[in-house]
């Protein structure tokens, strides 16, 4: 890649400078002196359209009778004040305005600065040329050479075997030559082998690391949302309460089905079931609690039980207790809700679940995060430098050949 102008421009100078060729007016110039030797340099030296661009991006539209020598003369040392301070450099980044000044002033070729970067492109493009003549000769030549054997390995059909082992040459390519004796006609083989590659390759190995699958802020995240989900959805379903079945016209009868009445047809028979009429009211909200210490204070006159034998039962509705309809069940008093009620117990055990969950969830999600995927990586260096080598080797095989076996039977 061609140099910035700029510095090939001031180098240039500071060349010159250092040479004694410079003009006293540019060797310590005032502004004064920069317009002078302009004027000079504009007296003596002929004129090109880059040129006249030059002064024409510096000064400005040249007067159409006079031209730009009495635009040059009138014009204020204001205009040359930045010069100084770019030749001494002071300025990091001059506009280019004043580069192309200083070219013409000091003469350098070649110039404007897109005549400069043109240049190097032709100079590649005569040099893409002639490597490309060049392959075209060594192919021609490879092929030439391939035709020649050809025909020389049918006119002889002696018995004996030539090895010929030419060395490797300075791109590793290896050229033999063997002859053997066969009742058929002479075979040539050429054979085409490339080395190099896997050679740059099997030298420069990918580097191997082992990186988390999971980032550990997505795994805690992750976690979280499964543990408040699980919750949630755990709590939902225990506070649900029982769907109760509607009767259909046949069904005018009901029976207990463990937490709730069920409707029947009245001529069937449940083993173990009491079978009593249909009650609408009773069939939707006479529900057995199975979760007795959910209960609190906010309960009372919404729950009732059954208060005989050992095992208290609580119900959402009044009336007779499903399996005796002979006994009545009660109201929920405070006496009964403290002695035969925690909610506070309740709360403990989920709260012990809730935990058990988050260990749970926790010991999976620390699990995942040692999870590791394998990673070939290169540093930037040794990638580079395979990539050079690989170019190198392409281009030396295409310009010396391939590596050839020529076997002749």
């Amino acid at each position: 890649m061609p140099e910035d102008y700029r510095k090939v421009v001031l180098a240039a100078y500071e060349n010159k400078k250092l040479d004694g060729s410079l003009s006293p007016n540019l060797s310590a110039p005032t502004p004064g002196d920069l317009r002078e030797e302009c004027l000079i340099v504009y007296r003596e030296r002929q004129h090109n359209p880059n040129d006249l661009e030059i002064l024409r991006q510096f000064f400005g539209p040249k007067d159409q009778e006079k031209g730009y020598f009495y635009v040059i003369e009138n014009s204020r040392a204001q205009k040359f004040k930045q010069m100084p301070k770019i030749l001494k450099g002071k300025v990091t980044n001059p506009g280019i305005k004043f580069i192309e000044l200083l070219a013409w002033l000091i003469d350098f070729q070649p110039r404007t600065s897109i005549s400069y970067y043109n240049s190097f492109d032709k100079q590649f493009d005569k040099e893409k040329r002639e490597i490309t003549n060049i392959i075209d000769v060594k192919i021609n030549e490879t092929q030439n050479g391939t035709v020649d054997l050809n025909r020389e390995g049918e006119k002889n059909h002696e018995n004996e075997v030539m090895s010929i082992d030419q060395g490797a040459n300075e791109h590793g390519d290896l050229v033999e030559i063997e002859k053997k004796e066969s009742s058929g006609s002479t075979n040539i083989k050429v054979i085409e082998q490339s080395r190099n590659k896997e050679k740059i390759i099997t030298e420069n190995p990918p580097k191997t690391e082992y990186i988390p699958r999971f980032s550990t802020s997505s795994v805690t995240i992750s976690c979280i949302i499964l543990l408040f989900i699980g919750s949630s959805s755990f709590v939902a379903w225990e506070n649900s309460p029982t769907t109760v079945r509607m009767p259909n016209s046949d069904e005018k009868c009901m029976y207990w089905d463990e937490d709730h009445y069920e409707p029947i047809n009245c001529e069937r028979t449940i083993a173990n079931a009491t079978i009593i009429p249909l009650n609408l009211k009773v069939l939707k909200k006479q529900q057995k609690i199975t979760l007795p210490d959910t209960l609190t204070s906010y309960s009372l006159g919404k729950v009732w039980y059954k208060g005989f034998v050992k095992d208290h039962e609580f119900f959402t509705d009044s009336g007779t207790y499903p399996l005796d309809t002979q006994r009545v069940l009660k109201p929920l008093s405070s006496l009964i809700l403290t002695k035969y009620t925690s909610n506070y117990r309740h709360l403990f055990t989920r709260l012990a679940w809730f935990l058990c969950a988050a260990f749970f969830v926790g010991l999976c999600g620390y699990g995942v995060s040692k999870l590791e995927k394998e990673v070939k990586s290169k540093d930037k260096l040794q990638e580079n430098d395979i990539k050079e080598k690989l170019s190198a080797s392409e281009t030396n095989e295409v310009m010396n050949g391939a590596e050839l076996k020529v076997v002749k039977v």
